[in-house]
């Protein structure tokens, strides 16, 4: 009794220090970055809760000290303008997660960003357990990815000679299993942390691993952990996941409209329904509006169309406007009104047509015209 007694107060108090029961506390970033040279940088902070937020800061005296208060862990990726850090090509460049440096924000906590810049980030997080794993992680991970990114950015160059080309991307696809294999491995026995729910998910949208792996690895997250945001968002996914083809969609009631008034779903029994996650952000979600909106066009009386983006308010009110979105649309958010979450949206475009039953019959991610065309057999071929 006494033993459980412990276990209990233990478990509390992981769940006071991560949660700090809903008080807002002042978190430090210092550095001891070698010669790193005064700039602004780039924050991009993840809550769990709702919407990505952006934040900018600058160096003093070669060195980073930033404060902000928090309630909740954040995930912070903290990008610098150093030139050896971009895999340019071109007029882009590649994007990679070793171009940044990662850590975790805890309430009250004070993190020490330390290491060097080379061709990557190679600056790594301390000051609490949470920082410990996001930093072994990393310390493994991107060289890993820094790697790829280089042979990326050589086989990008049309120079290339086919017979080093085959070399290349079969060292390529070594580094990259190597990688996965790495990442897999080591969340499996970190899942208990920040970073490894993060981590989870974002290896879910990108389809390293499957809805059945998250699903097996929920149960062993530690019960300290399972009231975080970033656990929520896995739980929703694995629950989203059950609405493939051939499953009741449930019905979707919500204000959060471009005019304010109530959608309901069930005003659409009896007809087919397409629900179009989209951004005016997403290039090949706008690129689909001309033929979206021919779909629609051709079957007036059957079908009804509903937007769901995943959006800023302004930007998704003038791309509504600018590009005459005239259907039904709804903009994601937080809660019952996260359908990106309820219905485990992993890329944009996606397409979900619901038939007269309420039964999804086509679900697909990515844009173009073969999409339409096997949605309009499904809608002529009805019975």
């Amino acid at each position: 009794m006494k033993f459980k007694n412990i276990v209990i107060t233990i478990s509390l108090l992981i769940a006071s220090c991560l949660y700090s029961f809903g008080q807002r506390k002042t978190f430090t970033v210092t550095s001891k970055i070698a010669d790193l040279k005064d700039s602004t940088y780039n924050m991009t902070i993840w809550n769990g809760f709702s919407d990505v937020v952006f934040k900018k800061g600058s160096t003093k005296n070669g060195q980073i000290y930033y404060q902000d208060t928090t309630s909740v862990p954040l995930i912070i990726r903290l990008t610098l303008p150093t030139e050896s850090l971009y895999k340019r090509v071109d007029r882009g460049y590649i994007p990679v997660k070793s171009q940044s440096i990662w850590f975790v924000a805890m309430p009250g906590g004070k993190i020490l960003l330390k290491g060097k810049l080379s061709d990557f980030a190679e600056v790594y997080p301390s000051g609490d357990k949470e920082n410990d794993v996001i930093s072994k992680l990393n310390k493994g991970y991107h060289p890993l990815l820094n790697k790829s990114a280089n042979i990326e950015l050589k086989l990008a160059k049309d120079t290339v000679e086919e017979a080093l080309k085959k070399r290349l991307e079969a060292e390529q696809e070594q580094i990259d299993s190597e990688a996965e294999k790495y990442l897999k491995d080591f969340l499996k026995k970190n899942i208990s942390s920040i970073a490894g729910l993060y981590y989870l998910e974002d290896m879910l949208i990108r389809e390293i691993v499957t809805i059945d792996t998250v699903e097996a690895l929920l149960p062993t997250v530690a019960k300290a952990y399972q009231s975080s945001p970033f656990y929520t968002i896995l739980k929703n996914r694995v629950a989203g996941s059950k609405y493939d083809v051939g499953k009741s969609i449930f019905q979707i009631n919500t204000r959060n409209t471009y005019d304010g008034q109530v959608f309901d779903s069930n005003s659409w029994k009896g007809k087919f329904y397409l629900i179009d996650f989209w951004g005016s952000w997403c290039g090949p979600c706008m690129a689909d509006v001309p033929d979206l909106k021919k779909l629609r066009d051709s079957y007036p009386d059957q079908l009804r169309v509903l937007g769901i983006a995943s959006d800023k308010n302004d930007s998704w009110r003038k791309a509504i406007e600018q590009h005459n979105l005239n259907w039904a649309h709804i903009l994601n958010d937080k809660g019952s009104n996260n359908y990106v979450l309820r219905l485990n949206v992993t890329g944009f475009p996606t397409k979900i047509l619901v038939d007269p039953n309420g039964t999804i019959v086509y679900r697909s991610t990515g844009g173009g015209e073969t999409s339409f065309e096997k949605i309009s057999e499904i809608i002529k071929n009805w019975k």
